[in-house]
């Protein structure tokens, strides 16, 4: 007799399947599905000289759970007076991320003492949840937004409420009725979170004077803002608006960022940035022994040689090529049945399809001859989602921009009544 283990799960791994996204029905030949940094940004020549000189500066004490110092003298390791690093991460790494925040984005006063790194900016996510969310608490998310937050707050069994977007992102009087609707309902408020800077699917960007009034709101209404920052420093175009955390004075914005979208994905290195006794709270919550030790120096030496900028000023160069490429080929093979803002950063064009196409079918005839994208289903719901197309042209090489576009807009215009 075969073993199932359907009556031993838990209610959680019972409630449904892990957030994967279905396979395409036939061979992918175009993949504008995820939003992956381009494979010819990735910095190698840096990583591989700096791996080894961390290994040949440091030796075996670079592969360690924390880190410990050294004194040649006495051929002696000397211990920390605690583990911290195994809850924060990297001490390090950690000052030169507050040193970098600080420069680009206007923020005194950060140390590594208000940072935690983590197993990328998802893992960050995870832990604000976790470190804020109980059972029934009110958490507020755009209308359109990352899934992998939406599940985290789930499993938490929060009381999520979605929030309208417009093309100037979240809207702030539709954050204001949700609120005014939990009050009503006795349920109290704990987190907003919210991508204002080029937002995930929509790629658009909330104006100071709005990001201004919901740190009012936020304070009115007393819950805490988790900015996800994580495709912010991908601008190619516009001028940059500042982060909500640096335009806190309340202490009550955490910001979660990382290197996936900047130089690798293979990292995994991201962070949470807060006040400390935030900090403290996400720490609390941790188990997993914190994040790869090599790495860390590796990535706290490349910031330290000032690479990092100079780094996203070339990729970005990459990507508004890109970009570019991927707005004339929807222009010329979608033939007006498709409509999009053209976004001043990050990896996407979020494609509307117009009502007079079959959409279902032309989703399906795309996916044969090859083209696989996000369905907008996945970030609205089934029902609103219906006609909406997240286009990822970030990893795509640029020949495949243009052909995989043209096989999308013959699918598109063949299913038009």
């Amino acid at each position: 007799m075969t073993f199932d283990p359907t009556d031993k799960l838990s209610d959680l791994a019972a409630g449904g399947p892990a957030l994967f996204f279905p396979d395409p029905p036939a061979q992918v030949t175009f993949n504008f599905d995820q939003g992956i940094a381009a494979e010819e940004t990735f910095p190698l020549d840096d990583f591989r000289r700096l791996m080894g000189d961390v290994l040949d500066r440091d030796g075996g004490r670079a592969l360690e759970y924390i880190s410990f110092g050294y004194e040649e003298e006495t051929d002696q390791i000397v211990y920390l007076p605690s583990y911290i690093e195994l809850m924060l991460g990297h001490t390090g790494l950690r000052e030169e991320v507050a040193r970098w925040i600080g420069k680009t984005q206007q923020v005194e006063g950060l140390g590594a003492d208000n940072l935690i790194l983590t197993s990328g900016s998802v893992q960050a996510i995870a832990l604000a949840v976790n470190a804020l969310v109980n059972p029934g608490d009110g958490v507020l998310v755009e209308k359109a937004t990352f899934p992998y937050a939406m599940r985290f707050m789930q499993m938490r069994g929060a009381d999520i409420r979605t929030v309208e977007i417009d093309e100037h992102g979240l809207v702030v009087e539709s954050l204001v009725e949700r609120l005014e609707e939990m009050r009503r309902d006795g349920v109290t408020p704990k987190l907003l979170y919210v991508i204002p800077t080029f937002q995930l699917p929509t790629c658009v960007v909330m104006p100071e004077d709005r990001r201004r009034r919901l740190l009012e709101v936020a304070e009115e209404y007393d819950f805490v803002i988790l900015e996800d920052s994580i495709y912010a420093d991908l601008r190619y175009g516009g001028d940059p608006v500042p982060s909500l955390l640096s335009m806190d004075t309340d202490g009550r914005v955490i910001q979660s960022h990382g290197f996936s979208k900047v130089l690798a994905p293979a990292l995994r290195i991201g962070w949470i940035t807060a006040p400390e006794p935030l900090i403290h709270a996400l720490a609390s919550v941790r188990q997993d022994l914190g994040v790869s030790q090599w790495t860390c120096r590796m990535l706290e030496q490349y910031l330290k040689e000032g690479l990092l900028d100079p780094h996203i000023e070339r990729a970005n160069a990459v990507y508004r090529r890109k970009r570019d490429l991927a707005v004339k080929a929807v222009r010329e093979h979608c033939g007006g049945l498709v409509s999009f803002d053209v976004p001043d950063g990050g990896y996407y064009l979020w494609l509307r399809i117009a009502d007079n196409v079959d959409w279902e079918k032309a989703q399906h005839e795309a996916a044969m001859a090859g083209v696989f994208c996000r369905p907008g289903e996945k970030f609205l719901g089934q029902e609103a989602g219906q006609g909406y197309l997240r286009l990822a042209y970030s990893h795509a090489p640029d020949h495949e921009l243009e052909r995989g576009i043209k096989a999308l807009g013959e699918a598109i215009v063949a299913n038009a009544r």
